[in-house]
């Protein structure tokens, strides 16, 4: 069967391949992705199309159109560490990155939505990667098989959101291939940066309500939220921008598991599967 089979909705905590995985620290994060990386490839999927709400701010949404991507994790360091307060900043390791992309279908995708009416470029050179890209890249593709369509997440309208999910969607499966769509983002975001393990309490409750919604069958309610209700999450650039692009591409009446949930430096960080709709 060819389409989005799978989605997940995945944190990108840098900090997790900053060499920060002393013991139990983000035991359940990082035992979710590895549980989210082996249903990938039990499933055979061949593609990953990766969101990202940290590709550099631009007028329109972006597709990554370029043959490979290849560089070192250290790249993006200066982006990171220029939003940290300075006691905060640390160094990065130089771990490599290399995995394919998908020039053909990137073309395809940007060309299906100017059809319809969206401001969409394609950029073709391979850019440094941002952490909202690579850190579940790393973990979902950890020996670089997978090719990878890379979105940038634009705020504005949530329905032209969730359109431009459902023209990816429909282009991947037109295209003949299986894959599974990563929404970067966390819930609420709101930093803790004294205690590495800690959870703002009011986004607990705030992140609460949207993962029941998710899980109980009412996906769709996260489109009707007021700016007022996602306000109180104090979510990060690109608010539910990613997940409403997630929901379009894997059509209606998505299932959803939550794999895991905890706070990494007081950010509402969880891992949720989503199955399309039988």
């Amino acid at each position: 069967m060819a389409g989005v089979e799978l989605g997940y909705l995945a944190p990108h905590p840098w900090i997790m391949v900053a060499g920060e995985r002393e013991e139990g620290l983000y035991v359940r994060t990082t035992s979710a992705f590895r549980q989210a990386a082996e249903e990938i490839e039990r499933l055979g999927l061949e593609l990953l199309v990766v969101a990202s709400p940290h590709w550099s701010p631009a007028p329109m949404s972006r597709i990554g159109g370029a043959h490979r991507y290849a560089g070192t994790l250290d790249r993006f360091l200066p982006h990171v560490n220029a939003g940290l307060p300075p006691e905060h900043r640390r160094d990065l390791p130089p771990v490599p990155y290399d995995f394919p992309g998908g020039p053909a279908l990137a073309a395809r995708l940007c060309e299906a939505g100017r059809e319809k009416g969206l401001p969409i470029k394609l950029a073709t050179e391979a850019e440094a990667l941002d952490h909202g890209s690579i850190v579940p890249i790393m973990y979902l593709n950890p020996n670089g098989r997978i090719p990878v369509i890379l979105l940038s997440i634009e705020e504005g309208p949530a329905e032209r959101s969730r359109r431009w999910g459902e023209i990816v969607g429909l282009e991947v499966k037109r295209a003949g291939h299986r894959a599974a769509f990563i929404a970067s983002g966390t819930l609420s975001h709101h930093f803790i940066f004294d205690h590495p393990n800690a959870l703002w309490e009011p986004g607990r409750s705030w992140d609460k309500r949207v993962l029941a919604r998710l899980t109980g069958g009412k996906a769709e309610d996260v489109f009707g939220y007021s700016e007022e209700e996602i306000a109180a999450g104090e979510l990060e650039r690109g608010g539910l921008h990613g997940l409403f692009m997630l929901l379009g591409a894997l059509g209606p009446n998505p299932r959803a598991t939550v794999l895991s949930y905890e706070g990494i430096v007081g950010v509402g960080s969880p891992i949720v599967q989503f199955q399309p709709g039988l």
